[in-house]
């Protein structure tokens, strides 16, 4: 039994290091890139979708218009995805203001019937986009005032052909500060299996790509429908064997708004989970490792080993504050670490829960239904 609880801590060590170090080797990486590499020289298009954001959707685009980067070098096309509320009015608006701001009003007559979802929207801006990479980010979100200046450095290096970067949670009440450590955690996971060359995942909302590679997979239309593009463009891109950087940079950074409600979250970490069967078998070693922790735990539970179950537990919240650490300080998030000891709990539990949103296929997104094996 001793060699059983022994190896079962081993796993989940072992899985530690790995990440972390892996994480850390891609932050080295990209910090010595970028000072090696020239300021981006070509044409950007800033895409943003937006599906009934009248309340945000104003401060995104400003935000985007405010960078410090030469303005006839950079475009900003937002799409009104079939909103029902002022959403279109606002950007009618805003284009009266902002020259480089292109507007596109989608209808159901208009939309492409062929893309589902987010896909189409995105895809809609990219007909008429100007530029030789492709930035995305969401209508609920800010971005850094240097964003597109520091992402964009990247793409001089013309073999790079997608440069995820990390999104903050901005910070309201308690259960935003668990949301930004729960993000922070995943990115530095997703930062790492890059490094690794086995990508995991990246967030859509701060997320970069050359035109000639997007081109080159066919665009959406041959992206295989995914509840979650993004990491469905991700692996298109990566078995062209382009470079691919996963940025830990504060310049770099987008910030988002948290779900307000517990039922919010649970439907955001439904659509995660059913996009992450597309991993396969990268999906399965994380989450056997995973259950091995909790494995161990219920084990010296149930065998009267209190002490060794309690220790398992203490494990995982070492494990886990150490996995998000470097990013908190790197990314000015310090704040946020006073709640660890509520976070961990929950993200513990909560990862219970996660195998049985699986039961259900069906996803909604801005009130729309997709059903999908992944």
């Amino acid at each position: 039994m001793t060699i059983i609880f022994i190896l079962i801590a081993l796993i989940y060590v072992l899985r530690f290091i790995i990440m972390v170090f892996a994480a850390n080797k891609e932050r080295q990486i990209n910090r010595k890139l970028f000072k090696r590499l020239p300021d981006f020289s070509g044409f950007v298009s800033v895409i943003i979708p937006a599906r009934n954001e009248e309340n945000n959707i104003a401060t995104a685009i400003k935000s985007v218009a405010a960078c410090n980067f030469p303005k006839n070098q950079f475009e900003i096309i937002a799409v009104n995805d079939r909103s029902d509320d002022r959403t279109g009015q606002i950007l009618d608006n805003l284009a009266l203001e902002i020259p480089n701001l292109k507007i596109v009003h989608l209808t159901d007559e208009t939309k492409d019937k062929n893309l589902r979802g987010k896909p189409g929207a995105l895809q809609a801006a990219i007909d008429i986009a100007k530029g030789d990479i492709f930035m995305f980010t969401d209508a609920d979100c800010t971005v850094h005032v240097n964003w597109i200046a520091t992402v964009s450095r990247y793409f001089s290096d013309p073999q790079v052909g997608l440069v995820p970067a990390y999104t903050i949670i901005k910070p309201t009440k308690i259960f935003s500060r668990i949301q930004a450590l729960e993000w922070l955690y995943l990115h530095t996971f997703a930062s790492g299996a890059i490094a690794l060359k086995k990508p995991m995942g990246c967030y859509g909302n701060n997320l970069s790509v050359r035109r000639f590679a997007f081109e080159q997979i066919g665009g959406y239309a041959n992206i295989d429908f995914s509840v979650t593009e993004d990491l469905a463009l991700l692996q298109a891109i990566h078995r062209k064997k382009y470079r691919i950087h996963y940025l830990t940079n504060h310049n770099a950074s987008v910030t988002t708004l948290p779900v307000e409600t517990f039922r919010e979250y649970v439907s955001q970490h439904h659509r995660w989970a059913i996009g992450g069967l597309k991993l396969g078998w990268i999906a399965l070693t994380f989450v056997f490792t995973t259950l091995s922790i909790w494995l161990g735990f219920f084990l010296a539970i149930f065998t009267g080993y209190y002490l060794i179950g309690f220790g398992y537990l203490l494990l995982r919240a070492v494990a886990d504050f150490f996995t998000y650490f470097q990013a908190v300080i790197t990314l000015k998030q310090k704040k946020n670490l006073y709640y660890s000891p509520i976070a961990l709990p929950f993200f513990f539990f909560f990862e219970l829960l996660v195998p049985f949103l699986l039961f259900d296929r069906t996803i909604t997104w801005k009130g729309q239904k997709f059903k999908k094996n992944a």
